[in-house]
């Protein structure tokens, strides 16, 4: 699933913009989602913090109350994988330091072969999704596809009795699965810490063996930390 979300406020532009992703995505056979905005608003800002799905942003430059390269800085808060692409008028060379700062794919000029721009980006845009791994799983009905990169850590919740992820966005999704036959799903950077928990090595800040605690990246710790699983960790880290 991939979701195309616009941040347009001429409606002839996003028009155009919907009917070009429509097109593109037709000949693909990828399910995919439009979502569209004329400015920022609170949902925006909270798809935006929250998304764990496949994403790909197209901000116009000039907006009612902001403008993309604010609109992108909140993307990169929590979401350094996803990409961005920017609508102006007069090109980006005056961009480039933001480009590479904010990670921003491109800047399309609308006034120029706008549609062949926008369909060698997407082409770009599909290779690097192709390319991610991801964890699938079904739970109540509904398939899930979770970037390996957004996981923190997974672990057994003994009360309900299922594998709860959880996210760098601070979503969690609960999957019926045996933790240890969820890890042969995982690659190479999900470590054991605990029977109960499997963490993803490149989020942890620390292990504090003394407390049994594991420290997140983000600030948030854990106590599923055990000495069993010390010289496999320590390895990981050398």
């Amino acid at each position: 699933m991939i979701n195309f979300i616009i941040v347009e406020d001429n409606k002839i532009h996003r028009k155009k913009l919907k009917n070009v992703i429509l097109n593109y995505m037709m000949k693909n056979k990828i399910e995919f989602d439009i979502i569209e905005f004329d400015r920022e608003t609170e949902e925006l800002n909270e798809f935006m913090k929250k998304s764990d799905n496949n994403n790909i942003y197209v901000f116009d430059f000039e907006l009612p109350n902001t403008n993309a390269i604010d609109l992108s800085r909140k993307v990169r808060e929590t979401d350094w994988i996803s990409p961005i692409i920017i609508f102006t008028v007069n090109g980006g060379m005056a961009y480039e330091t933001f480009k590479q700062r904010l990670q921003i794919l491109d800047f399309v000029n609308k006034q120029y072969e706008a549609e062949k721009n926008l369909i060698e980006l997407f082409n770009i845009c599909l290779k690097q999704i192709a390319n991610r791994k991801t964890l699938n799983f079904k739970y109540k009905g509904t398939d899930y596809s979770i970037d390996m990169n957004k996981i923190m850590y997974i672990y057994r919740d003994t009360v309900e009795r299922k594998c709860i992820i959880n996210t760098i966005n601070n979503n969690k999704y609960k999957v019926i699965m045996n933790i240890t036959d969820l890890a042969t799903k995982l690659d190479n950077r999900f470590k054991f810490t605990h029977k109960a928990c499997i963490v993803n090595t490149e989020m942890v800040e620390a292990f504090a063996w003394k407390d049994n605690k594991i420290i997140f990246s983000n600030g948030e710790e854990v106590y599923l930390l055990s000495k069993t699983h010390k010289k496999e960790l320590l390895l990981n880290e050398s």
